[in-house]
Parts: structure tokens; sequence; C-alpha cells
């Protein structure tokens, strides 16, 4: 099963370690993970935010599971791909924060 990770970006200085705890813990449990943090850092340095979005649609596309960090809330990034997930069926799970 493929998992793709969600959650605020924009704005938020430790993303890059947030979804790389994630990524280890759903690759503990046996799950592929696709983790855009990852794949953003190879963005050219001048991409807009809907070129970032049209490549995270992409890789969302190729999951059929997304998994939501804490915080998604009031990401609009986060937002619209839950949306998008939604829409093809994806199954959903939640980061448990203690």
């Amino acid at each position: 099963m493929r998992v793709y990770i969600s959650g605020p970006i924009t704005g938020t200085e430790d993303y890059q370690e947030r979804f790389a705890k994630a990524q280890e813990h759903l690759e503990s449990q046996g799950y592929t993970v696709i983790n855009p943090a990852l794949v953003d850092m190879i963005m050219p340095a001048d991409a807009t935010y809907d070129e970032y979005m049209c490549v995270d649609y992409c890789l969302l596309d190729m999951c059929d599971t997304i998994y939501m960090l804490e915080g998604w809330e009031k990401s609009p990034g986060a937002n619209r791909e839950l949306g998008f997930a939604l829409a093809k069926h994806h199954t959903i799970m939640r980061e448990n924060v203690k």
C-alpha cells in the first residue's frame, strides 16, 4: 500500500523532520511512502505554489492512502490534498499525536 504524507510545509520550520518521522513510522509498519517534503527539495528555486501542488497531486494520485500530519487543518495545501484524496476514494489516515 502506498501512502502519501500530507501536512503543513509553508511557514513550518521543522517540516522536514516531521515528514521524515512520519515516513519512518509508516515504513516500519510496512507501507511504501511518498514523502513530498523530499521531492519538494529538488524543485526549481523559482517554482510557484501551483507548480508544487501540481507535482504533489501527481504523487498523491500514485497512492491509495493519505496520511494527515497534525496541523493539516491550518494548511491550505494539505486541505487541497485531502479534497483530492477524498475525490479519488483514498483511505484517510491521521497522525496520532500524544
